[in-house]
């Protein structure tokens, strides 16, 4: 089959995929919202005022740039239960799409691809309300638009392709995937400097900071902060970029490769 046929037919199944997140965006949108929202109340506006905590003022805005990106993270992970109950049930929508004439694996990058669409489209909504609510603690000279919402796509387009692989690693919708929500989804995001940063952490252990550079959201989250303050982040902003693009291949590759021999199409 000619290439041009190939990525026609990919792009007919995207468009198709596309059409359908219509009936489901809204509700994320709002998930999303309500999540961020409440935690900038929470972190930026009553933990520091509280004697019993004890934090600084500036914790609330460590924590609130972050939110974009975990949302963007759980928001991927979240969407995998169509693809995943297609894998453990053999659903005949993915059966019927690894029978078009294009390669096998493709059809599961579709899935990727898909994933990171629906994610990035459901957050990209969140960075004016950060703003909005920290608009007096966030120097507006030193924000970049341009790099935020570059570090959105790329975690995006890991999350999507990190949700393939969690796919593969999960025998069933119930005891298997709380297996992996619990060993490896949380463990990720927790460790992954959402509630401090990867220069703090270095100066509390460097074999640590340095051991956490194999979390890819490490990167993620460093590089969304150094978007918007220059402070605070020893991580090169571009280095986080090609860090997630080689987490995005290497995940992408390994799960796709699972799936494939789960499927039995090799």
């Amino acid at each position: 089959m000619q290439l041009s046929n190939i990525f026609t037919t990919l792009r007919y199944m995207l468009e198709r995929s596309i059409l359908t997140m219509r009936y489901t965006l809204p509700d994320k949108i709002i998930n999303h919202l309500y999540w961020v929202i409440l935690n900038i109340v929470v972190f930026s506006y009553i933990m520091p005022h509280a004697p019993s905590v004890g934090i600084s003022s500036n914790y609330g805005l460590l924590v609130a740039l972050s939110m974009p990106i975990s949302a963007a993270f759980f928001g991927a992970i979240n969407c995998m239960y169509g693809l995943l109950y297609d894998v453990t049930n053999e659903g005949s929508h993915l059966r019927y799409e690894l029978t078009l004439p294009i390669p096998q694996w493709l059809v599961f990058t579709k899935y990727g691809i898909e994933i990171s669409i629906q994610t990035f489209i459901a957050t990209s909504v969140l960075f004016p309300v950060v703003y909005i609510m920290l608009f007096k603690q966030i120097t507006f000279t030193l924000v970049s638009i341009i790099k935020f919402y570059l570090i959105l796509m790329a975690t995006s387009l890991f999350s999507g392709f990190f949700s393939v692989f969690i796919v593969s690693m999960a025998q069933d919708i119930l005891q298997g995937l709380d297996n992996v929500w619990i060993r490896i989804v949380f463990p990720m995001w927790f460790l992954g400097c959402f509630q401090f940063s990867w220069s703090d952490l270095y100066t509390i252990n460097p074999i640590i900071a340095y051991a956490d550079l194999c979390n890819p959201l490490t990167w993620a989250l460093e590089a969304s902060r150094s978007s918007i303050v220059t402070n605070g982040s020893v991580l090169n902003f571009w280095l986080c970029i090609l860090a997630l693009i080689i987490f995005t291949l290497i995940f992408g590759y390994i799960g796709t490769q699972r799936l494939l021999k789960r499927m039995d199409c090799l």
